[in-house]
């Protein structure tokens, strides 16, 4: 039982570690495109009038004001595929492998106890036939008797297994 207890903590652990793993590179992702936001922001402030003046007098003010638009465009995409590229690391694969161990473990643990309880349930079974069987009128017989012999020698079988 301890044994079982100790994987839960293991596989409870794990999922934690992907969890805050998940989280930190959400929160990093996030803040790369707030920055990149507020800093893209400034400079499309900047870049427009600067560019702006400097298109103006040389090509139709219109023309300017759309290739102004068009660099801003190209800094916000380029910010948003950078954020898009963050990876989660090489401590997620650990905590991931660690994750899969400990519920195929639990898993054979459980198919351990389903077999030992269909097990249980069969001696159960046999007990309260044997009971029944010596208290009805002429049941202590030859029947009775083997079939205890044979409940407890199997019994004494799994107990030394």
């Amino acid at each position: 039982m301890d044994e079982l207890i100790a994987k839960l903590r293991l596989l409870a652990k794990a999922e934690a570690i992907l969890v805050r793993l998940h989280l930190r590179r959400a929160v990093r992702q996030v803040s790369f495109v707030l920055v990149a936001a507020l800093f893209g922001l400034l400079a499309l402030a900047m870049l427009n009038v600067a560019l702006y003046l400097f298109l103006a007098p040389r090509v139709d003010p219109a023309l300017a004001a759309l290739a102004v638009a068009g660099l801003d465009a190209l800094v916000a995409v380029v910010a948003v595929i950078v954020a898009s590229r963050l990876e989660l690391g090489t401590e997620a694969e650990d905590a991931e492998s660690i994750r899969d161990l400990v519920s195929t473990e639990l898993a054979a643990d459980a198919e351990r106890l389903q077999a030992q309880l269909d097990d249980l349930g069969r001696d159960i079974k046999r007990i309260r036939s044997a009971v029944t069987g010596i208290t009805q009128p002429g049941g202590i017989g030859l029947p009775a008797i083997f079939q205890w012999l044979m409940m407890l020698v199997g019994f004494l079988r799994r107990k030394r297994g």
